[in-house]
């Protein structure tokens, strides 16, 4: 079944047009998007979370794709401000550079697709030179979560 399921998202993706060099790689799909809205290109994974789910929601997992990627400037646009006015506040005075806007530091890497969840991957060259931004967004691209993870944090996941 995990092959099959897999292949059935992997041949949807490619009719989709949406996303290029698609490859299964273990558990999940995996390519390379253009997120408009931001001018980047993204990696992008699509888990249908196969050891959790018996029959995987492919179709919310190709709609939650599509949203993200083509999601509008003015959208996106919040998104970042949401994201940087967040972070500004949770951080104490000092940890982050006067200098460095988040808005314009954090830029898109990856994208990784849910059934009910979209996780957007932000490095933030000058803010969080060792560090990403990982920012769940519910399938109607509201945020739910944010969480900056560093490298002495994937160290501990290790362990």
């Amino acid at each position: 079944m995990t092959e099959a399921v897999l292949n059935d998202l992997l041949r949807r993706v490619t009719e989709s047009g949406l996303l290029d060099d698609v490859q299964i790689d273990e558990d999940s799909v995996i390519g390379v998007g253009h997120l408009d809205a931001a001018g980047v290109e993204v990696e992008v994974d699509l888990d249908p979370e196969l050891e959790d789910e018996e029959t995987p929601d492919l179709d919310a997992i190709m709609a939650g794709l599509k949203d993200v990627l083509s999601v509008s400037e003015d959208r996106w646009r919040a998104i970042v401000e949401e994201i940087a006015s967040d972070i500004e506040d949770a951080l104490d005075d000092g940890e982050l550079d006067a200098d460095v806007d988040l808005r314009t530091d954090l830029e898109a890497i990856g994208v990784g697709v849910f059934a009910d969840a979209i996780i957007v991957v932000f490095a933030g060259e000058t803010s969080f030179p060792d560090a990403l931004v990982h920012v769940q967004l519910t399938p109607e691209l509201e945020i739910e979560d944010i969480e900056i993870i560093g490298d002495e944090d994937e160290d501990d996941d290790e362990d």
